[in-house]
């Protein structure tokens, strides 16, 4: 059996499909789509170890030992996350009061009274169950998108650390030649050309008395100076482009940190495990109330004032959930 999971709302797909039976359909994004709803060009589908999976390597679909795929929705990242939000909110299913059907349907007996709180109390339950487990499979997607991230940024960084030693060294050595500029033109001058290397006119002139010739005088100091100013401000972009990437990569690694430090909190799967045992203890009072009522209890009365206020527990613990829900991260992106 193979198992979605829609990492926007941690909805669960269980579909009776492998990897022949998604080839046959056409493509993954059809297939995702047919289960999901998702339309196919907005499908980013990843394995549980943080791999991408695509209809090129499918086949390794076959070799997940957990069988299941986690789908994100790229629709939610033209979206600001406010807007993600509120299109993702989730409001709290709550039935209507037992009070209600009294007034509508007066009068009651006892134990009709009880069984309507111990229907009501078994639908709170579902609820809350549904919702602990959309939790915890949003938990898992966004681990999973952690682990693309994780694995996306030590290739950059694997591959800027490849490059950076060397550019750096590089532009380190052309700040060195930049700044002897001014130097080197006052050698050149001093420099005296041997009269093998000027022309036969030139020597005999030198020979004649004429000063020795210098490099300065085949050299155009205002030229150099010029070709000088270019390679400076080539230079200087150079390294700021440099810098600009380091810092981009900086970044990148500090945002990488920032978002494994916040997904390795668990305290609000905690709050919805804890919130689930609340719930199934305030379930199963409400049903041995609901039982003593079918037979003779001393004070009937009694035992529906204990429902009625285990009814609202159960009501205030479908809502904490909800709460909890709202604030789990939603990971709408890889």
């Amino acid at each position: 059996m193979l198992q979605i999971c829609r990492a926007e709302d941690g909805h669960v797909f269980q579909a009776n499909a492998g990897v022949r039976d998604i080839e046959r359909t056409g493509s993954l994004e059809l297939f995702i789509h047919q289960e999901t709803g998702i339309d196919q060009e907005c499908v980013l589908a990843y394995l549980p170890d943080g791999r991408r999976l695509t209809n090129a390597n499918l086949r390794e679909l076959s070799g997940s030992p957990s069988q299941t795929i986690f789908v994100f929705n790229k629709y939610y990242l033209d979206l600001s996350l406010e807007d993600v939000l509120r299109e993702l909110r989730v409001e709290a299913p709550l039935q209507p009061p037992i009070e209600d059907d009294i007034a509508a349907t007066p009068p009651f007996r006892p134990s009709t009274l009880a069984a309507s709180y111990l229907r009501t109390a078994h639908t709170h339950r579902e609820h809350v169950l549904n919702l602990l487990a959309s939790v915890h499979c949003q938990n898992d997607a966004i681990r999973v998108a952690l682990t693309s991230l994780e694995n996306s940024v030590l290739q950059i960084t694997d591959t800027f650390e490849g490059i950076s030693a060397a550019s750096r060294r590089e532009l380190d050595k052309q700040s060195a030649l930049l700044a002897g500029v001014d130097g080197d033109l006052t050698v050149i001058s001093r420099v005296q050309v041997h009269t093998e290397f000027v022309s036969a006119s030139v020597r005999a002139a030198i020979e004649a008395g004429e000063k020795p010739r210098t490099l300065g005088d085949y050299v155009s100091m205002a030229k150099m100076r010029a070709v000088a100013t270019t390679c400076a401000e080539t230079h200087d972009q150079l390294s700021a482009r440099f810098g600009q990437l380091e810092e981009a990569v900086s970044q990148l690694q500090q945002g990488t940190h920032a978002v494994r430090s916040s997904v390795n909190l668990t305290n609000l799967l905690e709050d919805a495990e804890t919130c689930s045992r609340r719930s199934q203890d305030i379930f199963d009072k409400i049903s041995q109330s609901a039982g003593a009522l079918e037979g003779h209890v001393p004070d009937p009365d009694g035992v529906l004032q204990e429902l009625r206020q285990l009814d609202f527990s159960l009501r205030q613990e479908l809502q904490f959930i909800v709460n909890v829900k709202r604030r789990t991260p939603t990971p709408t992106n890889a």
